[in-house]
């Protein structure tokens, strides 16, 4: 790069820079003209001063030329000095500072024309009218020069003038002969024509500076467009590409090409748009040379056959005739965008596990099944599908295998359903099954049904392989046949209750819905409401059963008995309101409301020099709150909030819950024994494995259940099993506590056996905490 194309594109950048207004760089060009001619006229000046000199030599002494001549070699150098720092200089801070360097310019001149000025005193010659003359002519001429230069500057210019013509005027004007006088005037005249002749050429010379500083303006702005433009053409992240009146390509850019997978630009110039079989995207593209634009969206095919779908855009391109010379054409690639939407979508209505419809396409479809089939008469068929003791395989297996078996279940069950039928998972391992057409006759609708629950259950006859083991997998399905006058919700939710009632008997069975089971469920459903809005109320209140000694009749404990008494209802019994917690979860709640009130009242309680012989307070757990991996940890917490001994509270559990995850119950048993608490077994006799299990449990105390105290009087068998549960309690070291004692003689055949403590109506109710502690 040469030192002019460093100077043109140090002036650009000038000329972006925004603090240099266009009067700067208006006079930049001033200064650039100036200055690029400086050196012509300085040797012009200095070539006139010593031709002068050499003309005078004769006529003027030799001081005052040495003088003149110092003088004009000076000011010569100085100029070139000035002219060698410009030079030097960045254009930008020409363009900064071009007044300075202007002034100083305009400074250069008037000390040359002082310096011209003085030839009136030191080289006029006092009396040859012909030396005289040339000495006038030489100012008129270097004057003339400097004048055009100064025109712009009114002022500068009458200094200059005054500079530089005064002198030879004063002179011309002193002098005794009326010749000079008349020369002064004609001198005068023609400097008069001068400032005209200079004010018109600076004009001449202002104008054009002017206009080509526009021009560059107007250039370098329409460059930066240019190349701003051509740099969004090839650097946008759409496809750009511009084709003629014959629909032919005549330029594309980088993501054009980036999207048809090629590398040559030169491979698609040329090529027609007719190629494209897409009728709407030629048509789109043919609509610009009716002045409208065109627009498209929708699939693309590209160079490389590959299928994008895009959005895009056509307008016309005006040539400078005004005619539409053809088009330029924006494409986006929104393939990645319509994928996302259709996966959405997809992910909205189909089971991600399964990629069968979900409850949402399951129940749009039931809907609109409801909405166009009420002229028909055949009923229809909703099968509400459960997997048997799922949650057992996915409690022993893990979910990974659990994930896997419902994939299977999906498949084989995909390959019995018919075209019309609508097949989805609604949760878990739950599947709904609508079957569209069946009899008008309602039990031969039922048959078919069955037949087809039967080809259902037919296809899972052989196990299916699951963690490299078989297993045998069966349904329990509830069943609704209906004719259309139901809501979609209403027969799912029919559906659903038949398969619980279907489960309720026996695995694997099938049910069909009948009114009588939503009376049942929404029963169910009320008091689970209800027990939650009891927590919140404090409807609930917790009574205390003494326990007394066998032998002596003395209280040892008492057990915590929760009671409900309903705003509306009553009281409503344990019996029927803990199995509806129990399944539906909210035990978990209802119990920590328990232990919080227990333990203040226990707190309270031994508190009580009354209380000295007790030796504890039994506390009923669920299997379902005693499994929970934070029981420990809540209960510790409690204890400490309370300032209780553990060893004041004893935990029932029943056998049945612990047979859940024996492992794990006995590990929490042995933790919690380690800080004090004691254990009993709850209605022991009633489960199926107590026994064998028996011996690896750290409980404390086994408790009979009442089922066999009430009866064994009159029942040798219940007898029998009281009289062995005793037995091997004592066996292994074990308290035993009989509950349900209502008479005296159950008491003496307790006694008779050597049982140790006994609870019940025979002893005492349940009371308040208020009572008991009286009672104490």
């Amino acid at each position: 790069m040469d030192k002019t194309e460093i100077e043109v594109n140090d002036l650009s950048q000038a000329i972006d820079n925004t603090e240099i207004t266009f009067k700067n760089r208006l006079t930049y060009d001033k200064l650039s003209f100036y200055y690029l001619s400086l050196p012509i006229m300085l040797f012009g000046n200095l070539m006139g001063a010593l031709l002068l000199s050499a003309i005078q030599f004769t006529v003027v002494d030799l001081y005052s030329i040495a003088i003149w001549l110092i003088l004009t070699i000076v000011m010569f150098l100085y100029g070139m000095y000035h002219y060698h720092l410009f030079k030097n200089e960045s254009e930008e801070n020409k363009l900064k500072n071009s007044e300075v360097w202007l002034d100083k310019y305009y400074t250069n001149t008037l000390i040359n024309g002082i310096i011209w000025g003085s030839t009136a005193f030191l080289m006029f010659p006092e009396n040859q009218l012909i030396n005289q003359m040339i000495v006038l002519f030489f100012l008129f001429a270097i004057g003339f020069t400097a004048m055009g230069v100064l025109a712009s500057k009114r002022d500068l210019l009458i200094t200059y003038v005054l500079v530089t013509y005064a002198p030879i005027l004063l002179r011309l004007f002193f002098m005794e002969d009326e010749t000079y006088t008349t020369i002064a005037y004609v001198v005068l005249s023609l400097i008069l024509i001068m400032i005209l002749i200079a004010n018109y050429y600076g004009k001449i010379i202002n104008n054009s500076l002017n206009n080509r500083q526009h021009f560059i303006t107007i250039k370098h702005t329409h460059e930066k467009l240019k190349e701003r433009f051509f740099s969004l053409f090839e650097r946008a992240p759409v496809g750009i590409f511009y084709y003629n009146d014959q629909l032919e390509l005549e330029d594309i850019n980088a993501h054009f090409m980036q999207m048809n997978n090629i590398d040559n630009k030169e491979a698609l110039i040329g090529t027609s748009l007719h190629n494209i079989v897409n009728a709407q995207i030629i048509k789109a593209h043919e609509i610009i040379f009716e002045g409208k634009t065109g627009n498209y969206r929708g699939p693309f095919e590209s160079e490389n056959n590959e299928h994008l779908y895009v959005k895009l855009s056509t307008v016309p391109m005006i040539n400078a005739e005004g005619n539409v010379a053809g088009g330029i054409s924006i494409i986006n690639d929104i393939t990645q965008e319509v994928t996302a939407k259709e996966e959405m979508i997809r992910n909205a209505y189909y089971d991600l596990l399964t990629n069968i419809p979900n409850r949402t396409l399951l129940m749009d479809n039931l809907t609109s099944f409801l909405k166009y089939s009420e002229i028909t008469k055949n009923h229809a068929a909703l099968l509400f599908l459960d997997i048997d003791n799922f949650k057992k395989v996915n409690e022993t297996y893990g979910h990974n295998v659990g994930d896997n078996l419902l994939k299977q279940v999906a498949k084989k069950i995909e390959d019995i359903i018919g075209t019309h039928e609508i097949f989805a998972r609604v949760s878990g391992d739950k599947f709904v099954i609508l079957i569209p057409a069946l009899s008008v006759d309602k039990k031969r609708a039922q048959e078919e049904t069955l037949h087809y629950i039967h080809t259902i259950n037919t296809q899972f006859a052989k196990p299916l392989p699951m963690a490299g083991e078989e297993y045998h997998l069966t349904f329990s399905i509830g069943v609704i046949l209906f004719d259309h006058e139901n809501s979609a919700y209403d027969l799912l939710k029919r559906a659903e209750t038949a398969m619980y009632e279907a489960k309720k008997n026996a695995r694997g069975s099938n049910k069909f819905y009948e009114s009588s089971m939503s009376i049942s469920t929404k029963e169910v459903l009320t008091i689970e409401n209800d027990i939650h809005k009891a927590i919140v109320n404090n409807e609930f209140s917790v009574h205390y059963q003494p326990q007394m000694d066998v032998h002596s009749g003395k209280i040892i404990g008492a057990e915590a008995l929760v009671r409900w008494e309903h705003p509306e209802k009553g009281s409503i019994s344990p019996s029927k309101f803990i199995p509806i917690a129990e399944e539906s979860g909210v035990i978990i709640k209802l119990e920590e409301w328990i232990f919080n009130a227990v333990f203040q009242d226990i707190k309270k309680l031994f508190s009580n020099p009354k209380a000295k012989n007790l030796n504890h307070i039994a506390l009923n757990v669920s299997t379902i709150h005693f499994l929970q991996p934070s029981f420990v940890d809540k209960l510790m917490l409690l204890i400490q909030k309370y300032k209780l001994k553990p060893e004041w509270v004893e935990l029932e559990i029943t056998e049945s819950g612990l047979m859940h995850n024996i492992d794990d119950a006995i590990k929490k048993i042995k933790d919690l024994k380690n800080f004090g608490f004691t254990f009993s077994i709850d209605d022991f006799g009633t489960g199926y494995s107590s026994l064998s299990y028996l011996k690896e449990l750290p409980v404390n105390t086994i408790k009979i259940d009442q089922s066999f105290i009430l009866n064994m009087n009159a029942n040798k068998g219940d007898a029998m099993i009281v009289e062995s549960v005793v037995a091997i309690g004592q066996k292994f070291n074990l308290k035993i506590i009989a509950e349900g004692v209502e008479t005296i003689e159950a008491l003496d055949y307790l006694k008779e056996i050597k049982c140790n403590t006994y609870q019940g109506y025979f002893g005492y109710k349940p009371m308040t905490i208020e009572d008991f502690t009286t009672l104490l």
